[in-house]
């Protein structure tokens, strides 16, 4: 069940001003079994199988997920709590929590404890992964850091991630 929509302009961080008028918009999709939204504080509560689909071929999937309006009504932050992978066509990204946020045109994953590290790995199957207790990732660029890092690498071609 679709439950809400969002969209955004943003141009590229090298963009004039003139370019940034051109920018196209970009479409933000959510899907939840329920969703609550508090007008006063400009946050929309995801619950259930939620699932955010942004035009540039970005997903991310959680149990809960907070997105945070500016006063324009544009999203400004994303909070995804429980079960949350983030994908593309080349990576999976899985975690506890991740935070988007929209002003750096970046994403965080954090460790959940024991059992569930940060994970950052390519669509192949995951045979070249990278964990750690944070990974921070620019979309639109193939800078990763990672805290308390882990590297594999299963298999022939060696490690693709960067």
């Amino acid at each position: 069940v679709a439950v809400g929509a969002a969209t955004r302009a943003s141009p590229p961080r090298s963009a004039s001003p003139s370019a940034a008028a051109k920018a196209p918009e970009e479409k933000v999709r959510v899907t939840s079994r329920t969703s609550d939204f508090d007008g006063k504080e400009g946050v929309i509560l995801f619950e259930g199988d939620v699932v955010v689909r942004y035009s540039r071929d970005f997903t991310m999937c959680a149990d809960r997920l907070y997105m945070f309006l500016s006063g324009t009504n544009e999203v400004s932050r994303v909070v995804a709590i429980g079960s949350v992978s983030i994908t593309n066509e080349s990576r999976v990204g899985t975690c506890a929590v991740a935070t988007y946020r929209r002003r750096r045109d970046e994403i965080e994953m954090l460790w959940g404890g024991k059992d569930v590290p940060a994970r950052l790995a390519e669509m192949d199957g995951g045979a070249h992964a990278l964990t750690g207790t944070r990974i921070r990732f620019w979309l639109g660029s193939e800078q990763v850091e990672v805290e308390n890092t882990k590297i594999t690498s299963e298999g022939k071609g060696g490690m693709k991630l960067l």
